[in-house]
């Protein structure tokens, strides 16, 4: 019975359906966006690029499975993978026991992208997550004694109601994992015209994101096996929270503990490398098994003292140790506190002393602060406005683009050649154009030359390989002299000088004005609202705030705090774009005419790049107020109506 207290309680299965429904779209989006961007950097659809990169896979598979059985024979004879009883030498040997049964899979071309796109889409692992630990802090009953003061009396009922609530947390994160992991395979079946069953059928390996898979299994499997590992995460996760919950008996004091932990392990995630000896903690790691699927895909062996063990061993086995952890202390202290108990350990009492100091500090705080103070107070804690500005933070971390954080060859040319030439295009500039493409053109003409007089094919590829190498080089020059010709073009046109610009920041500034986040932001925004006039409406003050002579200065005040916490939440998403966007790609020349940016080239107002975002973030931020102020009307309007026609009725004539 008690998985089914989450379906009855409504707030919280709304935020499920609505993260559902979220990462749904999410998936789609990412999806456009690669096809998008690929036709837009390589002039390729990008389900060509998967053909030929899966066709290119298949081909070179079984030699690549032979070349790691070649290559773990030839460390053998090496002194230092060679020597007994070493990580080397272990794990040479694991190594070649575990893709040696890879040689006898054989590969057939499978139109597959729904594989691919799944195993790269994380933000359904991290809305899964967010719904779990809701489920979990759900379960832990905080502040709710009903139940408990009714069991701890019988006999056995402590125990028995804290391995059904160890049932449910399972149950539900086996529902979560399946809905969320499946309805995007479904989903991505739709997208792509796919036969699932044609899929499902085939090994594993046939994809390419599976190249380093060492199972002999199908598709299908890999899934089942997959769905089962993340149901394992996510369960160890919520088993966590749970004893958390347990422990502390205090939502805030919970979630505090909680997102401290969680800081904490994306620090180990971001910072500790591959190559670490501390690597373990990376793996190891909430983070890591939410947002990443590389270690069910791709085969690693970690040294754990000398010992070659497998990764996914040591993430199984450290999951395991966190699990019984998490449920023994969940299970003693659910059997050992008495809801009403006045002996308490000296770590309930610690708790029970920090809670009085919380809410000696919050009390203070509402005395000290003023209204405004207190509306706010209401908005951001006591409706959960904090809630919706981090899930928005998710939101926007997410959509957030770090993909060139490792710049391409052709992208170092171009900063190079926008550090050089930064402002109007000029000779020296032409000059440096035309050397390049003099330089390519030649490279062109000794090719074909050589080539041609090739008296072999071992000659050929050398010359093919020699020849590829100047690819970058070839887009670099193409980049520059369409923005060369469009400058011109431009200037000629509006007799405005334009400037050399680095495009790639501006680009993503425009392309980060997006449709999910405006719509993350304006959920944000009303969510906000809802808190600051629900609060009156749900503890039943509404009659009496609208029978007071000083209602429409509260509501005056409501409206303006609800623009304040509309602009903060806008100017930090704000800041978040402009910092990322600064720190990936790099923001120059905002003094140059807008113009320059040659996606903005019909402008038709004379100013500064500065003076058009400027204007571009003052007048996104006035539609945001505008919208703020309606909805606060509307509210107004909506769910003081009653209150107020409640205490025009009960008003007693004189």
């Amino acid at each position: 019975m008690e998985w089914k207290k989450i379906l009855v309680n409504r707030k919280l299965l709304s935020v499920m359906i609505v993260l559902f429904l979220l990462q749904m779209i999410v998936f789609w989006e990412d999806c456009q966006k690669n096809d998008r961007i690929w036709m837009e950097r390589r002039d390729q659809p990008y389900e060509d690029y998967l053909r030929e990169e899966e066709e290119q896979h298949i081909d070179a598979y079984h030699a690549a499975m032979q070349a790691i059985m070649d290559q773990a024979d030839e460390m053998s004879g090496i002194s230092i993978f060679a020597e007994e009883n070493s990580f080397s030498s272990r794990n040479r040997a694991s190594t070649k026991k575990a893709f040696e049964p890879m040689l006898d899979v054989n590969l057939t071309y499978v139109k597959g992208r729904t594989i691919t796109e799944f195993f790269s889409f994380r933000f359904g692992g991290l809305c899964a997550l967010v719904c779990g630990m809701l489920a979990a802090f759900e379960l832990g009953e905080i502040r709710k004694k009903r139940v408990r003061a009714i069991t701890f009396p019988t006999e056995y009922g402590r125990l028995r109601l804290a391995f059904e609530k160890i049932g449910a947390l399972f149950i539900w994160a086996l529902i979560l994992t399946f809905l969320f992991q499946t309805s995007i395979l479904l989903e991505g079946m739709l997208l792509f015209h796919e036969n699932p069953l044609r899929i499902l059928s085939c090994p594993a390996q046939t994809f390419v994101c599976f190249a380093s898979f060492p199972l002999k299994i199908t598709v299908w499997q890999a899934l089942l096996l997959y769905l089962l590992y993340r149901t394992i995460i996510l369960y160890v996760i919520m088993t966590l929270a749970w004893a958390v919950s347990v422990i502390f008996d205090h939502v805030v004091l919970a979630a505090g503990v909680c997102g401290g932990v969680f800081a904490v392990e994306y620090f180990l995630y971001a910072k500790i490398d591959d190559n670490n000896v501390w690597k373990l903690l990376k793996y190891c790691n909430v983070w890591y098994q939410t947002a990443e699927n590389s270690y069910f895909t791709k085969y690693k062996n970690l040294n754990i003292l000398e010992y070659a063990v497998n990764r996914n061993t040591a993430i199984l086995t450290a999951l395991a140790i966190a699990y019984l952890f998490g449920a023994a202390v969940g299970i003693v202290i659910c059997c050992r506190r008495y809801p009403c108990s006045s002996k308490v350990s000296r770590i309930r009492q610690t708790v029970s002393a920090v809670k009085v100091r919380v809410e000696s500090i919050r009390g203070r705080f509402l005395e000290k602060l003023s209204l405004t103070g207190m509306e706010t107070y209401k908005a951001l804690i006591a409706q959960r406005g904090l809630v919706a500005i981090l899930l928005l933070a998710v939101l926007i971390c997410y959509r957030a683009d770090f993909t060139q954080v490792k710049r391409s060859t052709q992208q170092e040319l171009y900063y190079a050649f926008m550090e050089r030439y930064l402002g109007e295009p000029g000779e020296d500039s032409d000059r440096e154009i035309a050397q390049l493409a003099d330089k390519l053109e030649q490279v062109d003409i000794t090719f074909a030359q050589q080539y041609s007089e090739a008296a072999d094919g071992d000659t050929m590829i050398v010359l093919a390989m020699w020849y590829d190498s100047f690819e970058e080089e070839r887009l670099f020059l193409k980049q520059i002299q369409e923005q060369t010709e469009s400058l011109k073009n431009i200037s000629q046109e509006t007799g405005i000088a334009v400037w050399y610009v680095n495009l790639y920041g501006y680009i993503h500034l425009l392309q980060n004005d997006d449709a999910m986040l405006n719509l993350g932001l304006l959920l944000a925004i009303v969510w906000i609202c809802l808190g600051i006039y629900n609060g009156e409406n749900g503890s039943g003050m509404a009659c009496m705030i609208n029978s007071s002579h000083r209602a429409k200065f509260l509501y005056r005040v409501k409206i303006r705090v609800a623009m304040i916490l509309t602009s903060l939440v806008y100017f930090m998403v704000l800041l978040f774009e402009i910092v990322s966007v600064s720190v990936v790609y790099g923001i120059t020349g905002i003094g140059a005419p807008v113009q320059s940016i040659l996606d903005l080239s019909d402008v038709r107002i004379h100013c500064t790049i500065w003076q058009y975002f400027l204007i571009r973030y003052v007048v996104r931020w006035g539609i945001y107020l505008v919208v703020c102020i309606c909805v606060c009307k509307a509210l107004e309007l909506v769910i003081c109506k009653k209150g107020l026609f409640n205490g025009i009725k009960s008003r007693k004539s004189v």
